[in-house]
C-alpha cells in the first residue's frame, strides 16, 4: 500500500468540501482521511514538530476556500482551556498523546457573559486518534498534554482560527471571554 501523504489528504479534502457542505457529514467523511494521514508519522516535515516561540507551536501547512489545515505542537504541560470554534474541525494526533475535555452547554446563551458547562467525557487520544468537533452542540473542549514529551497533532478546520472570535470558557465560574487565536509560528 502507498503511503498517504498530507497532499494527498488535501487533494481529498478539496474534493470533499467542494460538494459537501454540512459539517457534520464533512467531519464523518474527512475522520478517515485525517486518520489515514496521521497513521504517517512522517506525514510532515520535522520543522513543523517543534514547539512554537511561546508555548504550543501552530504552523499553517494548507490554506484553501473551505478548509485549512495546520499542524500543532503541544509541549509538556500545554494546555487550551475550555474553548469554541465557531467552524466544524477534525485533530487527529502523530506523535505521543493529548488528553481532551468535551463539554455540552447547557445554557441558551441569551445571557452575555454566562455559560454554563457539563463535562461529558475525559478523553486520552493515542497516535492515529481524531476527535470530530461539529458546531454549535459538539464543539466546546479543552486540551491538555499530561505527559513529559511533546505531542504533534494535524487541526483541520472549515475557516482561519487566526482572527476569528470566539469563546473561552471558566466552567467553574460559569463565564467565557472572547478571544481570537494568535499568527501562525510560520507566517
Amino acid at each position: 500500500m502507498a503511503i498517504y501523504t498530507l497532499q494527498d489528504f488535501i487533494r481529498e479534502m478539496d474534493e470533499l468540501t467542494r460538494t459537501e457542505g454540512d459539517p457534520r457529514r464533512i467531519t464523518e467523511e474527512g475522520a478517515p482521511l485525517l486518520q489515514r494521514l496521521v497513521s504517517n508519522p512522517g506525514c510532515i516535515e520535522e520543522r513543523f514538530r517543534r514547539g512554537g516561540k511561546e508555548g504550543h507551536g501552530r504552523y499553517m501547512l494548507h490554506r484553501a476556500p473551505h478548509f485549512n489545515v495546520t499542524a500543532v505542537v503541544w509541549r509538556p504541560g500545554d494546555t487550551a482551556k475550555a474553548h469554541n470554534h465557531r467552524t466544524w474541525g477534525l485533530i487527529g494526533v502523530i506523535g505521543n498523546e493529548i488528553q481532551e475535555t468535551r463539554f455540552k452547554r447547557l445554557d441558551d446563551a441569551s445571557k452575555a457573559g454566562y455559560a454554563e458547562l457539563e463535562t461529558i467525557g475525559v478523553l486520552m487520544h493515542k497516535p492515529r486518534a481524531v476527535s470530530r468537533l461539529v458546531p454549535p452542540e459538539e464543539d466546546i473542549h479543552e486540551m491538555l498534554n499530561t505527559t513529559p514529551r511533546d505531542t504533534v497533532e494535524i487541526h483541520v478546520y472549515g475557516k482561519d482560527l487566526m482572527g476569528l472570535e470566539r469563546l473561552r470558557f471558566d466552567p467553574a465560574a460559569k463565564m467565557y471571554t472572547t478571544f481570537c487565536s494568535p499568527k501562525y509560528d510560520n507566517c
